[in-house]
């Protein structure tokens, strides 16, 4: 067979099954236009007129007869659809047009689904609720948001949908004559939520802040934060109720003034005290008291 038979079988099997080739080329995308019975029987007719060419030639690697780059690409795509047909999940690193440097690998991951880390221990630190009247919006800014997380190194899960608020107004066209005339209005409230686990507060923090600052306008943010304390809490408490009391007693304050000996700043109170401005609002025992400790 001759060189020019090869080329119009490959050109055939070419023209017969149309495709498209992706920004990648990992990727190949098939035209969605359904193809008629003919073009299967041709296709199928040009496949074998194409195997019978490669057995027929038999020839050597050294004896095979040169052939442009644009019919080998022809072939290797041929090769690749009729069995060889592997697709990749993730793009190469390629030179995009029109530019001198790759596409960032960051900026891929705009096209994916966000990143998550996995939770570990169950520990619920804070639950971000977003509304709006837009879901546009609402999707736009918990995807950003679970973005900065994932970067921060906080275990985000969500966002999850809440049930959507409707609220519905009936109201008169015009007054007078028109009255009789109504006109309905709705307003829908959607609402998404991203819990926040096992993390730093102050983490958490500045994921808020950074969200604040990037806020989207009409998306309403509502934080719970969750902290957790030592077993040992309601005693701490106990220590500043009795003294939060004992700062309300006079008599006890002027006793822990006067034990507090060493400190400046307690003795110049004890001197603020034996002014008549404050003597003369206090009772005659804390007077005697205060006289009796000073001296």
């Amino acid at each position: 067979m001759s060189l020019a038979a090869i080329r119009s079988s490959l050109l055939r099997v070419s023209t017969s099954f149309p495709l498209k080739r992706s920004f990648s080329s990992s990727i190949v995308s098939f035209n969605k236009n359904p193809i008629s019975e003919n073009n299967n029987s041709s296709l199928e007719k040009a496949l074998e007129e194409l195997s019978e060419l490669k057995l027929s030639l038999k020839l050597s690697s050294n004896e095979l007869p040169s052939i442009d780059n644009e019919t080998l690409e022809t072939s290797k795509l041929i090769d690749t659809l009729t069995g060889n047909y592997n697709p990749q999940t993730l793009t190469e690193e390629i030179i995009m047009p029109n530019a001198d440097k790759p596409l960032p690998i960051n900026a891929e991951l705009n096209y994916y689904a966000p990143l998550k880390h996995d939770v570990k221990f169950g520990n619920l630190k804070a639950e971000v609720i977003f509304k709006c009247f837009d879901p546009v919006n609402v999707e736009f800014f918990t995807d950003f948001a679970l973005r900065a997380a994932y970067y921060l190194g906080l275990p985000a899960t969500g966002a999850k949908p809440i049930k959507t608020k409707r609220e519905r107004w009936t109201v008169i066209r015009a007054p007078f004559v028109h009255a009789k005339s109504k006109e309905n209005f709705e307003r829908k409230t959607h609402g998404r939520m991203i819990k926040i686990w096992d993390s730093n507060n102050e983490i958490i923090d500045l994921w808020l802040s950074y969200l604040k600052k990037n806020s989207v306008w009409g998306v309403g943010v509502k934080v719970n934060l969750y902290s957790y304390e030592n077993l040992t809490f309601n005693e701490e408490m106990k220590n500043i109720e009795n003294s939060k009391l004992a700062l309300d007693n006079l008599s006890d304050t002027i006793d822990s003034l006067n034990n507090d000996i060493n400190n400046p700043v307690s003795q110049k109170v004890l001197e603020l005290l034996k002014d008549p401005v404050f003597t003369k609002h206090m009772s005659k025992s804390d007077i005697e008291k205060l006289n009796i400790d000073s001296k």
